[in-house]
């Protein structure tokens, strides 16, 4: 929120005594009380500042400003999570490329029919494997698929910040996010970009 000098010395004086009069404000600050008037509108209208009629301007508290980012980092990814892309280790290989494409992401996840976690195909995979490979078109996924258990998963739980450093540590785009109990389970995705959107949706509600 910006603030007028003027404003930040009214916020000021009320802070070193409070509570003052509109009179006692115009006067320190050696203005008329009209001239101030919209300023302590503006002031008490965030409430940075509160008014007591017969009696005066008392300071509240500033407003926040600031993004806290410990508290940010802090959070769970749970609420930023991402429904993920599943195939089974049978699906051929132009059928993980359309899925790919046509559901725009970067990675897919293979499953049983128990729906246990059993791999990841990435968009890297799939190019590394299809470009000048003639028998690309006849493989399936369980056969260019990262298997479990060499696979990099995460829990709802988990912080954001901690999420971030295993997506920087390990150089992937994402990571499946499965229960806390069992590893094999899926319960959603989580990726560098999501967390980068979820950054400046929350810078974003600052600046307004």
């Amino acid at each position: 929120m910006y603030l007028t000098d003027r404003q930040k010395q009214i916020i000021d004086m009320t802070k070193q005594k409070s509570p003052m009069t509109s009179e006692q404000i115009a006067k320190k600050l050696q203005l008329s009380i009209p001239t101030i008037r919209g300023d302590l509108r503006l002031l008490t209208a965030t409430e940075i500042l509160k008014s007591r009629p017969k009696v005066g301007y008392e300071f509240s508290q500033l407003p926040k400003s600031s993004l806290d980012f410990d508290e940010l980092y802090k959070e769970s990814i749970n609420n930023i999570l991402i429904e993920p892309s599943f195939v089974r280790p049978d699906t051929t290989l132009p059928e993980c490329v359309n899925k790919l494409f046509i559901n725009d992401v970067g990675s897919l996840y293979v499953t049983d029919s128990n729906n246990d976690l059993l791999g990841l195909i990435s968009r890297k995979d799939l190019l590394a494997v299809t470009i000048n490979n003639a028998d690309a078109d006849s493989m399936v996924a369980s056969m260019v698929m990262t298997r479990m258990p060499n696979l990099v998963t995460v829990d709802a739980d988990m912080s954001i910040i901690h999420v971030g450093k295993l997506l920087y540590q390990h150089q992937v785009d994402s990571l499946p996010v499965t229960k806390k109990d069992d590893p094999t389970k899926v319960v959603g995705k989580i990726t560098k970009n999501r967390i980068f959107q979820y950054f400046i949706e929350v810078g974003l509600k600052y600046m307004d």
